[in-house]
């Protein structure tokens, strides 16, 4: 049962979501290679559109005969003061049978590509143009119409969602990994409500509220960051009533999982707040309706607590731009681990109440703590299990890891 009680008014009613953290595929730790070692057949470009110019990466099979697919993977959120590049980390780290990503893609005749966005930060808009113009970009390349297969994680994973909603006759099928698919504004709720109800019981880590962040807060993160790596462990009464109220995932036995979901939704309030405020035009999160409770005093805690008010109009942008509507008409797989303190798993069981009744929804927990903390095997077996719905033969690679999976959700 959420112990944690909203007043939701007419205008409160449906949930967007929020982008977050820079993916790592969620494998395991392995070496990455140098842009320099792409595999051949790869090409880096640029493409520009009514949004700006985006980096481009397009990879067609040189060893094998190229079997028709196009796997394009669209990457996470990273930090707008960062500079554009190509998510090359996750897709060229060494996985199974000592191969990249990239690699193995190839080796079994996929074509891939893949892009910067045409901006950092919440872009999903963006993303939407920028993927399809990549798609176009691949296909030329090809010299053919390919079947298209999406594949996202964390921001990335409510991209695909998104666009394959939205463009049933450009993509055939997705997978998306930890994403916040039931919606931004659940997501900024959630890491909203985790700040103020932070500050309330840690007053003195940060000088500013949870809405007007300073433009240059992001520098002294690492101090932010030691205060809150020793408030955490030592005070574990306020830390118990902290998660106990706003329900982040941790795990009660492992305190570091404490300080590492801290950590990570703390550090998303200081470096993105201001940034999903510019691009929806206003605050999009609000408190004013919110009861809080799990704590030893819950009365001193709702009247003490920072309240702010969201600007409506930010909102119905994040409505129209930021929340999937589970109108699918071709295959998606998701996988999301149950204790996930960044994107929570309820965002999968809210996409559940608005998609699963299309039959094209297959949903895959995962028992483990993390974002994204998935195993290479899992997430080659989640395509393979995609690549089956589809109605296509799974390269026999990867037959033993789709028999591994978890069994999805009833």
């Amino acid at each position: 049962m959420n112990r944690k009680v909203r007043l939701v008014t007419a205008a409160r009613k449906n949930i967007p979501l929020f982008v977050l953290c820079l993916l790592v595929v969620g494998l395991t730790s392995s070496t990455a290679a140098r842009p320099s070692d792409l595999p051949t057949g790869c090409t880096v470009g640029s493409l520009t559109n009514a949004f700006g110019t985006q980096l481009t990466l397009v990879c067609v099979p040189q060893t094998a005969q190229w079997n028709g697919a196009l796997v394009i993977y669209a990457h996470g959120y990273v930090s707008p003061e960062k500079p554009l590049q190509l998510p090359l980390d996750e897709l060229t780290q060494v996985m199974l049978g000592g191969t990249t990503v990239i690699g193995f893609l190839l080796g079994q005749g996929f074509a891939f590509a893949t892009t910067s966005y045409s901006a950092n930060g919440y872009a999903v808009e963006n993303a939407q143009t920028d993927l399809n113009q990549v798609v176009a970009e691949a296909s030329e390349a090809l010299s053919a119409k390919p079947m298209v297969i999406l594949i996202g994680a964390s921001a990335g994973g409510v991209i695909a969602v998104q666009q394959l909603e939205r463009f049933p006759e450009i993509y055939d099928g997705g997978l998306s990994l930890c994403g916040p698919l039931g919606g931004m504004r659940y997501q900024i709720e959630y890491v909203g409500d985790f700040r103020v109800v932070f500050d309330h019981f840690f007053q003195d880590v940060f000088d500013f509220g949870v809405v007007d962040i300073p433009p240059n807060a992001y520098l002294y993160w690492l101090d932010y960051e030691s205060d809150i790596q020793d408030v955490i462990p030592n005070d574990p009464g306020k830390t118990a009533q902290l998660f106990s109220v706003t329900e982040a995932a941790r795990l009660a036995w492992e305190p570091v999982t404490g300080v590492e979901t801290a950590l990570s939704l703390l550090h998303f309030s200081v470096f993105s707040t201001d940034d999903v405020t510019a691009v929806a035009g206003g605050n999009p999160y609000g408190n004013q309706y919110t009861r809080y409770a799990g704590s030893s005093d819950d009365q001193a805690l709702n009247r003490q607590v920072e309240r702010v008010s969201a600007d409506p109009e930010a909102q119905e942008y994040l409505e129209m731009y930021y929340k999937p509507t589970g109108d699918l008409h071709v295959p998606l797989v998701t996988m999301h681990t149950l204790f996930d303190g960044v994107v929570p798993f309820h965002h999968e069981v809210m996409y559940r109440e608005v998609a699963g009744g299309s039959g094209n929804l297959t949903v895959l927990p995962v028992a483990r703590y993390g974002h994204c903390a998935f195993t290479g095997e899992e997430v080659f077996g989640a395509f393979g299990l995609l690549l089956a719905k589809m109605g296509l033969l799974p390269p026999s690679t990867l037959v033993s890891h789709i028999q591994s999976l978890p069994a999805p959700m009833e």
